[in-house]
């Protein structure tokens, strides 16, 4: 099994990396956690309109 790392001048110690399938193997990348604090802020405003989803989706 080959990996490869990504190497970014972004990449600090502490950041997390995931594990990404390629067509050219297997690649360590930094996990993105815009993605994340974009999930975390649409859990926040479901659970507050939590009512007004369940109605709309009627």
């Amino acid at each position: 099994m080959i990996i490869s790392v990504a190497t970014s001048s972004a990449l600090k110690t502490g950041d997390q990396l995931q594990i990404v399938e390629t067509d050219k193997g297997t690649a360590l990348e930094p996990v993105d956690d815009s993605f994340e604090r974009q999930m975390e802020a649409a859990r926040k405003v479901m659970d507050k309109y939590k009512v007004a989803l369940q109605k709309l989706a009627e």
